[in-house]
């Protein structure tokens, strides 16, 4: 393999001084800047749909993503009659996104109404959804019920079926309130079924790399014609799980948005609805019902404790939110 990787980097017109393992791949120091070297079979995601992404992004003058390296020839992919295909990314040296700093929130979702900015109305033609969010509402709620009548017929249960069993009503009661909203949503109405926008579809802190430059922005893989705010949500929901729903850590999120994305009422009612579904709950029964049910990690027990603590804080920032924005949230 290695001999392979040696024999695909001959194909680029860069110059390799030092080489580094990273998680998947192979860091490249080199005479153009820092590279990465990844096979093509570990790469997921519409490979072709999200190159095309980026390139589009750096016509728009948003050039720092992990674009792809073309090869002398030209291509993408290098490949082998061996069977073995690689891809080079261009790559960054900086930090990971501080999500404990307001200051670093508010930068990384500046990023993020920028992204979206370029992406609007990027799809060739007006999307309807496989699977709009009311759909896929409706659907967890289905998989919750099918858990909790799982769980309830055992005679003995664990520690995490008794937890997961005591606040099910609470959780479960969230995420009807959630679809029933999202019903009367004019947001939803509008923008929730059909879609020519694109999204990132994983924008987090771990893909943000901050450079003296900016911040670079990697793995589009699962890049998608979508509903934006959908980002947004995913984004505001990692970095307030870690920050336990601090409000001003929200505030500087919304703040650095706005810097390029107008947020009315009703996109804030939307984005409040994608924030109250018990998504974390969700996740742990669905994972509990899909793995080996007579073992269940401590993990997996310390994460429903976890969410389980921090519903007062989240609670307190969506009807702190609802206020600044003037939207009926009782």
């Amino acid at each position: 393999m290695e001999d392979k990787q040696e024999q695909t980097l001959e194909k680029y017109s860069f110059e390799v001084k030092n080489r580094y393992r990273a998680r998947g791949a192979v860091l490249l120091d080199t005479d153009q800047g820092p590279k990465l070297l990844r096979e093509y079979e570990k790469i997921q995601g519409h490979f072709i749909f999200a190159t095309a992404v980026k390139e589009m992004l750096a016509g728009k003058g948003m050039d720092m993503t992990d674009r792809v390296v073309y090869n002398r020839d030209g291509d993408p992919v290098t490949e082998w009659e061996s069977g073995e295909k690689y891809v080079v990314y261009e790559w960054y040296y900086g930090d990971s996104c501080d999500y404990r700093s307001g200051e670093g929130l508010f930068q990384a979702a500046k990023n993020l109404g920028r992204l979206h900015q370029c992406m609007e109305n990027e799809a060739k033609e007006a999307e309807v959804l496989e699977e709009n969010l009311l759909q896929r509402y409706e659907r967890h709620n289905r998989e919750m019920k099918r858990v909790y009548t799982y769980m309830k017929e055992k005679k003995r249960k664990s520690e995490f079926e008794l937890n997961a069993l005591s606040c099910f009503s609470e959780f479960y009661d969230q995420a009807r309130r959630a679809g029933e909203r999202l019903e009367r949503s004019a947001f939803f109405e509008e923008k929730g079924k059909k879609t020519r926008d694109l999204c990132h579809g994983e924008y987090n802190y771990h893909n943000l790399i901050v450079t003296r430059e900016g911040i670079a922005t990697t793995n589009f893989e699962r890049a998608a014609c979508g509903v934006q705010l959908m980002d947004l949500a995913y984004f505001l929901r990692k970095v307030m799980e870690k920050n336990g729903w601090q409000v001003e850590k929200g505030r500087a999120v919304l703040e650095g948005y706005r810097k390029y994305r107008k947020l009315d009422r009703d996109a804030c009612e939307f984005l409040m609805i994608a924030l109250s579904y018990p998504v974390k709950y969700w996740k742990l029964m669905n994972q509990y019902m899909n793995g080996k049910k007579s073992w269940i990690s401590d993990k997996n027990r310390q994460k429903l404790i976890g969410v389980r603590e921090q519903e007062a804080a989240k609670s307190f920032f969506l009807k702190e939110m609802a206020g600044n924005e003037k939207i009926d949230w009782s």
